[in-house]
């Protein structure tokens, strides 16, 4: 074999090298993200809301941060405080239609890219669940979320089946519960039961994410942030944050942005 002077390596090397950097580099293409969900997602902090809005949606609330950093050419906010999983759906697994107006699902379309949802602390009563903070819990509330809990999966497969007949071509990430409890709240009353129940949501939200090809996000050390921590990403009262009692704080809704962004990057 011929053996080509080190000079001519060396031009043929730059020249190719400038031929490949001359080529264009591709625009990313535009981001269609709609949010969709309950005060979960639609709450921040109480400075960051609008006092006529039914929904309270805060403007720092994981989506609407996540499409400020995205740069989402197009979103849609449709979280609503509240909100179930008729809400959202078209349906729920027993056959009712959605509660009231549009159901969320209807801000999809074919060209939405990316959906994240935040659903089913409601459908397992979870307000009811929050008084137990303050006292003993309801009696029966037991029995009832346990129920709640068997029909949980079906309803969330209803959602993800409105998802997927309208936005098939999204990619949707699921957030999970922030858990309002660990192993330094035990004064409150029903703590062990009550953060039992947090994690069974989540796991089952989590398996519906799975079932349906989603991704589940938690933020990697949210046990470390409860209500009962020197950081809280959740507020019992809301009264220390400035957020609304039982919800993220500005901290939590800005970490599970962060969870979100770094699971879709």
């Amino acid at each position: 074999m011929q053996r080509l002077p080190l000079a001519v390596l060396i031009v043929a090397a730059l020249t190719g090298c400038s031929s490949s950097s001359t080529e264009p580099i591709p625009e990313p293409e535009p981001l269609n993200y709609v949010s969709l969900g309950d005060s979960y997602a639609a709450m921040g902090s109480r400075a960051a809301t609008a006092d006529d809005d039914p929904c309270m949606v805060a403007e720092d609330s994981y989506p609407v941060l996540i499409a400020e950093e995205l740069d989402a050419a197009q979103f849609t906010n449709a979280t609503c405080q509240g909100a179930v999983t008729a809400d959202v759906g078209e349906k729920t697994a027993l056959g009712t239609a959605a509660s009231e107006g549009s159901p969320q699902v209807a801000a999809l379309g074919e060209g939405t890219d990316l959906v994240t949802l935040s659903i089913g602390g409601n459908d397992v009563s979870f307000v009811d669940m929050t008084r137990c903070f303050e006292s003993a819990c309801p009696a029966g509330l037991r029995e009832k979320v346990a129920g709640e809990l068997e029909e949980l999966p079906a309803r969330l497969d209803d959602v993800y089946a409105a998802i997927e007949q309208r936005a098939p071509g999204a990619r949707v990430v699921a957030t999970g519960y922030m858990p309002l409890l660990n192993d330094a709240c035990m004064e409150v009353p029903d703590a062990e039961w009550l953060a039992e129940q947090i994690n069974r949501i989540n796991g089952e939200v989590r398996a519906a994410a799975e079932r349906h090809g989603a991704t589940y996000v938690m933020p990697a050390d949210a046990e470390e942030h409860t209500g009962c921590s020197a950081e809280p990403w959740v507020d019992f009262t809301g009264e220390a944050t400035g957020s609304y009692p039982m919800h993220p704080t500005a901290a939590g809704q800005r970490a599970m942005a962060e969870a979100v962004r770094a699971e879709i990057e």
